[in-house]
């Protein structure tokens, strides 16, 4: 019956529409898919498919479409609606335009199938999809308006009353599906309450500043939310930082993701918040293409400069190898030759006695001296080369050089293998603990490295049991951020290699006790010893 009459009151040419398609929209309706969904198949599949037609057929009511149940909103779908219910409270005109171009996927994804559950048309959706839009506009203009937990309240219950005075009239389809849609436990708009525990954490200013409002707090707390807030770095480092992130625990770079990573207690106040980005940027969406421009550049280069350094480097050093004679070599051993000689010749007797004693050992009676501690035995050049980060050099007479010459090769190499790390990959850096030797240490990973195309996130693995000292404090002050809950590791972003081996070394070394550089070690597929750190690791 129901759909004679569709087909009695259909547009011209539908019936051709209906023979065509009629059996692939009741499959579909019988698979469980919304109208939206089908909407969006169909034109995808069918690209030439008639969209008026389809419309029609879709809002019919000759097929059931379904099940279809309001869930609980999710995160998203709550700040969708805290936006709409900002649109009413000021009174903005719906912005359509403006939504088509500024509103992230998201919400396209989320917002209209949970609408659609609760009985929302299409022209409604596009309704309170165009106001969102309408408030977005409004506070990148006005980034210091203001939304009060009792106001918020105050228009949902007009909000509601408007939409029971409308029941039965001309163009109250809208209040009295809000209305409607505010009951019950899945209720959107959502209640003040949930609105304040789901989006602030039992916080209502926090709340206010992850969806990009301004908080009557904010002040007092030094929450700046207009553009000046916004550094000229931005790009290379806060945004590359977020990005990192998202990309290493798997999120997407929305505006409500940013805002709800901005306010990590070890970044609030540190980086500008969702309200003074959109302020800066008139969108989200404005923020991330000129960003991720920007970052793209800089990355470019650094990796030319790089390049250009490691040419001039490596011919630098081709040509002091040419340089270098035998005679030179020659030179160079006589002189530790004649150094020895000077030292055995300033023993004394008694010395000697004690040199010519069998095996080496002490002349009878003698008191035991204290020996010097005698340094850990180290690796040969070979070994460390093919298993190391860095590469054993020519001892020098002044170990204090020579040491340092090593801490800065291993930053160097290890740099350099940074570089090469593809996107989205990892590095881990190991350190041999509780040995005098390597033969006799176990491998730990210490900083793990994850490459995404906005720069390098450096986060310390092991537990602090677990390392032979461990300052926080050094860490803070060189950069590095507290564990968090939604990101447990101490971590620090870098956008460039070096920069990024340089803060993974100096943590390492300074803040966490290894202080031994010949123990250091990587996880890279040339390290012959990848496949045992990882067995250590099971």
């Amino acid at each position: 019956m129901r759909e004679q009459a569709a087909l009695l009151n259909a547009p011209e040419g539908y019936l051709d529409f209906h023979d065509e398609y009629a059996e692939l929209i009741a499959e579909l309706a019988a698979l469980g898919l919304t109208p939206t969904q089908v909407l969006r198949r169909l034109n995808f599949l069918y690209p030439r498919i008639n969209k008026k037609h389809l419309n029609y057929a879709l809002n019919s009511g000759i097929w059931q479409f379904g099940p279809v149940t309001a869930d609980a909103p999710s995160y998203t779908v709550l700040a969708c609606g805290l936006w709409y219910v900002f649109a009413e409270a000021y009174d903005l005109p719906p912005e359509p335009e403006y939504a088509a171009l500024i509103l992230d996927c998201d919400i396209i994804h989320d917002l209209p199938p949970a609408l659609e559950a609760r009985h929302f048309n299409n022209e409604d959706i596009a309704t309170v999809l165009a106001k969102i839009g309408a408030t977005l506009k409004y506070l990148a203009a006005h980034p210091y308006s203001q939304l009060e937990e009792e106001a918020y309240a105050q228009t949902l219950e007009d909000i509601r009353q408007r939409g029971v005075k409308e029941i039965g009239t001309e163009g109250g389809s809208l209040y009295t599906l809000l209305a409607s849609s505010m009951e019950g436990e899945s209720a959107w708009p959502a209640p003040a309450q949930t609105v304040n525990d789901y989006l602030g954490d039992g916080d209502w200013s926090l709340g206010m500043l992850r969806t990009g409002i301004y908080p009557a707090e904010a002040l007092e707390n030094e929450w700046y939310i207009d553009a000046a807030a916004v550094p000229e770095d931005f790009a290379p480092k806060t945004l590359s930082l977020f990005l990192s992130y998202c990309a290493r625990y798997d999120r997407e770079p929305t505006a409500l993701n940013y805002g709800y990573w901005s306010t990590i207690p070890t970044l609030i106040g540190e980086v500008p918040p969702l309200g003074a980005v959109r302020a800066k940027f008139g969108s989200w969406q404005t923020t991330l293409h000129r960003g991720r421009t920007q970052i793209a550049r800089e990355l470019r280069l650094w990796t030319k400069n790089e390049a250009n350094a490691a040419a001039v480097e490596a011919s630098a050093a081709e040509s002091d190898e040419a340089e270098l004679s035998a005679a030179e070599e020659l030179e160079l051993l006589d002189a530790e030759l004649t150094n020895a000689e000077l030292a055995n010749a300033e023993l004394t007797e008694a010395e000697l006695a004690e040199l010519d004693t069998p095996d080496g050992g002490s002349p009878a009676g003698a008191p035991a001296e204290p020996a010097e501690p005698a340094e850990p035995a180290r690796l040969s050049a070979r070994e460390l080369t093919e298993q190391g980060i860095g590469v054993v050099q020519t001892a020098h007479t002044n170990l204090a050089a020579y040491h340092r010459t090593q801490w800065e090769q291993t930053v160097e190499v290890f740099g350099e293998r940074l570089a090469q790390l593809a996107w989205n990959r990892r590095l881990s850096t190991y350190y041999f603990f509780d040995g005098a030797c390597l033969e006799d240490a176990d491998p730990t990973p210490v900083v793990t490295v994850f490459r995404s195309p906005t720069g390098f996130l450096c986060e310390l693995e092991p537990t602090v049991e677990a390392l032979p000292a461990f300052d926080p404090e050094f860490l803070q002050e060189h950069g590095w951020r507290h564990p968090v809950p939604v990101h447990v590791l101490w971590n620090l972003h870098a956008l460039d290699p070096l920069e990024a081996a340089a803060a993974v070394i100096e943590a390492m070394r300074s803040g966490c006790g290894c202080e031994r550089w010949d123990f250091y070690r990587t996880d890279d597929d040339n390290d012959p010893l990848a496949e045992e750190a990882e067995v250590a690791l099971l």
